[in-house]
């Protein structure tokens, strides 16, 4: 195992300049973006009780450990750039690897970007209002662009930079997080009439339904805790930092998550948190609600500060992680050469990283036109023009996510399920780490991530179908990668030897 950025051969590694609190960092100042800000509104309008409410971000958390107990055992098995990549490849061979790696540019993580990019913008357009002459939808696109580019640069410049940038913000973002669930009590603003009704009237499909539906934006919330193996080849030691910043980061982002809904809801009655909303236009954010409700416009601004800071550490974040699987493809022949190439004086995968910016800033701009735009009356095939008459309807960040949460529980769940196939066919490769509770949590997760996924197809099929459309879109992609003999770089151990 190369320990710099260097060759062997023609291999190159990426330097290990990553530390524990480095690696903790990147999983809880990622994950925690804009999810806790603005889904719980959607969550009270869904489930509609505090227990119900409560039930879902813990089920969420509960199924977020266990893919964490189980992604541990991969990522200190395969400390390799790429993460799920790496595993599905050991596990089921190129095809399905190729596939998370083209879903993963396409959607999963420039998706992601995107809708963290659309957070950034939605609360950067509370505090600094468009000029007059300019649309709010383009001028909220302007911020979100800029956003992601400056995190790009960062992550350009260096790995080690950009892992102390997300150190630094992820303490902040904290202290600004446990400042919003203190502050209630300080200013004596929290009232326990206003967690009511605590449990539903009545127990049926409906609220089968709802809970479903809410466990969407829930998993949201919770999506990034797989950014650690990504990065396991630039963490020290990483048979022992991986799990552990897997197991602490999740258990933290269980603890943030259920604390802070349980404190909006004490300030704001069932029925205000869930008239907050991200319909375009709206200014009812419940976070921005929550703050206002304590501090009046102050509190606004406030808020507005916290969570572009929390959706900017977000984003570099996941401009730290997602390039890696990118990179990853590239030195195994199986993407473009030069998404393959190491920085050679930052050593960084540059390349890959400005890739991923460039997409995830096209998918804004569309997405922006698409929602801003009303669709014309005719000139289009019926369907085109149905298409974009309701994504002209649905909020630049609802439609985000939609997406990103389908294709990355596919993935997700393949990666869970390599932990059985390699167990069986590499039983002799050392495990640092084995899952805890194997084999009822990764069974738990699947099972789970099965339920996610026809749920999805119910209630948002044309999305989820889009998410398969564009799986299958990389079939002809991975035949000319294949075709062309251009799959002929490294493999970790577990591959070499399933292959």
């Amino acid at each position: 195992m190369a320990v710099e950025a260097g060759q062997r051969g023609e291999v190159v590694f990426l330097p290990r300049v990553l530390s524990l609190p480095e690696t903790l960092g990147a999983i809880v100042g990622s994950v925690i973006g804009s999810g806790i800000f603005i889904v719980p509104g959607m969550v009270a309008r869904e489930v509609g009780s505090i227990g119900g409410i409560a039930s879902a971000w813990v089920l969420g958390g509960l199924f977020s450990i266990a893919g964490a107990l189980t992604l541990a055992e991969l990522a200190a098995m395969l400390p390799r750039a790429g993460g799920p990549y790496v595993y599905l490849r050991a596990a089921f061979g190129p095809l399905p690897a190729f596939l998370f790696g083209w879903t993963e540019f396409l959607v999963i993580r420039a998706g992601s970007v995107a809708t963290l990019a659309a957070a950034f913008a939605l609360y950067f357009g509370q505090l600094v209002p468009a000029p007059e002459g300019v649309a709010p939808a383009y001028w909220r696109m302007a911020a979100a662009v800029g956003a992601m580019a400056i995190v790009a640069a960062i992550n350009v410049l260096g790995t080690k930079l950009s892992g102390r940038v997300q150190v630094v913000g992820t303490a902040l973002k904290v202290g600004a997080i446990a400042a919003m669930m203190i502050g209630p009590f300080v200013l004596g603003e929290a009232r326990l009439e206003n967690l009511a009704p605590l449990w539903p009237a009545t127990v049926d499909g409906r609220l089968a339904r709802g809970m479903l539906a809410a466990m969407i934006g829930v998993l949201w919330a919770y999506d990034g805790w797989v950014n650690t193996a990504s990065l396991a080849e630039e963490v020290r030691d990483p048979g022992r930092n991986v799990p552990r910043a897997l197991m602490l980061g999740v258990a933290i982002l269980v603890a943030i998550y259920l604390g802070l809904t349980l404190v909006y809801h004490s300030v704001l009655p069932m029925e205000r948190v869930a008239a907050a909303a991200t319909e375009k236009g709206s200014p009812r954010i419940v976070a921005a609600d929550f703050c206002g409700a304590l501090l009046g416009r102050p509190g606004v601004v406030a808020i507005s500060l916290v969570v572009m800071a929390s959706t900017f550490i977000s984003l570099n974040g996941n401009a730290l992680a997602g390039p890696r699987a990118y990179f990853a493809m590239a030195r195994d022949g199986l993407f473009p050469r030069a998404l393959g190439r190491v920085h050679p004086r930052y050593g960084t995968p540059a390349a890959a990283v400005i890739a991923q910016a460039v997409w995830s800033i096209a998918l804004t701009v569309a997405g922006t036109v698409l929602t801003a735009t009303p669709p014309p009356t005719a000139g289009l095939p019926r369907p085109l023009l149905s298409a974009w008459g309701v994504l002209h309807e649905t909020p630049l960040y609802d439609l985000l996510y939609t997406y990103v949460i389908f294709g990355g529980a596919v993935f997700y769940a393949l990666s869970i399920a390599s932990v059985f196939v390699l167990r069986v066919r590499l039983p002799d490769l050392p495990r640092p780490y084995r899952a805890w509770g194997y084999p009822i949590t990764p069974i738990f997760y699947l099972f789970s991530s099965f339920l996610l996924m026809g749920s999805m197809l119910y209630q948002s099929f044309a999305p989820s179908v889009a998410g398969l459309a564009i799986i299958a879109a990389g079939l002809p992609a991975y035949l000319y990668f294949r075709r062309s003999g251009r799959e002929s770089g490294p493999r970790s151990e577990g591959d070499q030897a399933a292959h």
